[in-house]
């Protein structure tokens, strides 16, 4: 490439940096998208606990209800793994809840303007050395490029996995989110403002045919392991896998900007080590 070309495409470069760490796109959208994950984890989260609320009526009406050993055995016996599923899956969506809250502080944190300020630094000596055709010395390179990738890991981070997630997983989400959501106990009307717990108790109420209740929980209990799972699938990929997955692609990113520095800086060292021939007489 032309000199003069290079050193404008590495200008162009350097400035489209400074303008990404002042000015904050990335930020402002990977706010956004985890905000809207943390709403997301925070709901399922407290639809979980409602879940458990609801659980634990059933198995105190099973207590209290004196309808024989037989039945209040058969009960608990599906109640129990259910119970454990829900619990199981209110950690996780308490960890998916602190994973979003947590990469927003991050991304709070590494905005902050002493980041940014030494950032600018390191840009622009950087950018005068290119400008002078100076071979920068080799931590300089390294430094801006390793300091310019932390500065960006989280936000896009952040950006790519709320997009992957529109992509690909949204549909799955919304559908089992809404199939629990809304989950209803048979036969029962949904009142405005009643809680799942207070539904399942008035259900509870209204029939004493114990047969007929146990045979309906234990369809309500399969479809509700189904969609608890897919969620627990959705959230796990969401909040670790593709969080792991982008910071490995900005790490090779890294390694590979710094190997290309590297390769310019023994060019330039070469050229400027040829030795001149002397002029002809």
């Amino acid at each position: 490439m032309h000199t003069g070309r290079r050193k404008l495409l590495g200008v162009f470069i350097l400035a489209l940096a400074l303008v990404l760490v002042w000015l904050r796109p990335l930020d402002t959208t990977a706010e956004e998208y985890t905000e809207a994950g943390l709403k997301r984890a925070f709901a399922t989260f407290a639809v979980a606990r409602g879940m458990n609320a609801a659980i634990s009526v059933l198995q105190s009406a099973s207590v209290t209800f004196q309808v024989g050993a037989g039945a209040s055995l058969q009960l608990g016996a599906v109640l129990d793994p259910l119970d454990d599923l829900v619990e199981q899956f209110s950690w996780l969506m308490l960890a998916a809840t602190l994973s979003f809250a947590t990469q927003r502080l991050l991304i709070e944190v590494s905005g902050a303007w002493p980041v940014s300020v030494l950032l600018t630094m390191l840009l622009l000596a950087w950018g005068i050395l290119h400008l002078k055709d100076w071979t920068p010395p080799r931590w300089l390179p390294q430094l801006a490029l390793g300091l310019l990738c932390l500065r960006l890991a989280v936000p896009v981070t952040a950006l790519g996995s709320e997009v992957t997630y529109r992509l690909l997983l949204a549909g799955e989400y919304e559908a089992s989110e809404a199939h629990i959501a809304s989950a209803a106990v048979p036969d029962v009307e949904v009142q405005a403002g009643e809680s799942l717990a207070e539904r399942v108790k008035r259900w509870w109420a209204q029939s004493t045919d114990i047969g007929k209740k146990i045979e309906l929980l234990k369809a309500s209990a399969d479809a509700w392991v189904e969609h608890i799972v897919r969620l627990a699938a959705v959230f796990i990929v969401h909040t670790i896998v593709l969080p792991l997955l982008f910071l490995w692609a900005m790490h090779r990113l890294y390694r590979v900007l710094s190997s290309t520095c590297q390769a310019e800086r023994r060019h330039g060292r070469t050229e400027h080590n040829v030795p001149q021939l002397p002029h002809a007489v």
